[in-house]
């Protein structure tokens, strides 16, 4: 059995962050390769994803480069070239904003859902963040530890060097 320590890397920032169900099933199905974000973190990062939801928990880590921080419209071009994503629904996720960041994506693992109630319980600690929380942090290192014994059901990995090339006019 594989578990998602084998895929973690202790040099790199680790967070907690939330998203809906269907961006979670979209990075699975390998049909999103970035995020979005109004702002974020600046730097290479790794986060265990948080899904929120009546079916909601903790059933995914990802590791992600450095954000792009653009223009709304240059990241809704990067949206449409590397994702197929309309413009529309970035311009609607961005509204008033002049810009924000796309973060690639460039691993993910699954594996068997935690759900919030079950955290709760086993972390009086635990919190479902509303941007990021840092699990690196000796308050959550308990937390972290946990979510690292998990096992590995599924795993992607997104070669990011053709996709930087096709959006090298837009960053």
């Amino acid at each position: 059995m594989t578990l998602v320590r084998t895929v973690y890397d202790p040099d790199l920032p680790t967070l907690l962050l939330s998203l809906h169900p269907e961006n979670t099933q979209a990075i699975v199905a390998q049909t999103k390769v970035i995020e979005y974000r109004h702002r974020f973190f600046k730097q290479p990062f790794q986060a265990f994803v948080y899904t929120t939801g009546s079916q909601g928990g903790v059933n995914l880590f990802m590791k992600c480069d450095q954000p792009i921080k653009a223009t709304v419209n240059s990241l809704a071009q990067i949206g449409y070239r590397l994702q197929n994503e309309s413009s529309k629904s970035v311009n609607a996720y961005f509204k008033a904003q002049n810009s924000g960041v796309a973060i690639p994506i460039t691993e993910w693992v699954q594996f068997p859902l935690i759900r919030l109630k079950t955290l709760r319980i086993r972390f009086d600690n635990f919190v479902t963040p509303r941007s990021y929380v840092f699990l690196d942090q000796q308050v959550r290192q308990a937390q972290l530890d946990y979510f690292l014994q998990q096992p590995i059901l599924k795993r992607g990995l997104t070669d990011w060097t053709a996709k930087y090339a096709d959006i090298a006019d837009l960053i």
